[in-house]
């Protein structure tokens, strides 16, 4: 078995501590996450660069799914525009959101002629149906119907 030498000191680096070389690591950890974190690189060096690319990355390649952030359809939404919500309108006709209960409130007529009356009212002129969906909830609650009616 070989005997162990000793370290000379000629090839070590003045200032470093050969029993401990990566004493002076965390200090320079803590100083680059600190520039990082409070943005001191200055613009066009490529600490900035990789910073930059790192929350493009982010905005990029993070899936929708990890935000919820999707639009719902609640009874307040309805509630504050009086029962009507006008979607969008395209060549094929224009698409409307009716409050169920502003529906319920014409109980003696079927669904299809309330709506028909409601939009009637509203938009003082004759519609012709061409398409009536429910609209539910998570919880299968009917918020309201989804309309297509033709111009």
């Amino acid at each position: 078995m070989a005997e162990p030498r000793p370290i000379r000191e000629d090839l070590m680096p003045h200032g470093v501590d050969p029993v401990q070389p990566l004493a002076g690591v965390w200090p320079r950890i803590k100083s680059v996450v600190s520039h990082a974190i409070f943005w001191t690189y200055e613009r066009g060096s490529w600490q900035y660069d990789v910073i930059c690319a790192v929350i493009l990355a982010f905005i990029l390649l993070t899936p929708r799914a990890w935000f919820n952030d999707r639009p719902s359809l609640g009874l307040s939404d309805l509630r504050h525009r009086q029962g009507v919500i006008e979607i969008g309108r395209t060549r094929g006709g224009s698409q409307y959101l009716i409050d169920s209960r502003l529906v319920d409130s014409f109980a003696p007529l079927k669904p299809d002629d309330a709506v028909r009356s409601i939009l009637h009212e509203r938009l003082k002129r004759a519609v012709t149906i061409k398409s009536m969906e429910p609209v539910l909830d998570k919880n299968n609650v009917m918020l309201g119907y989804s309309v297509v009616v033709t111009p």
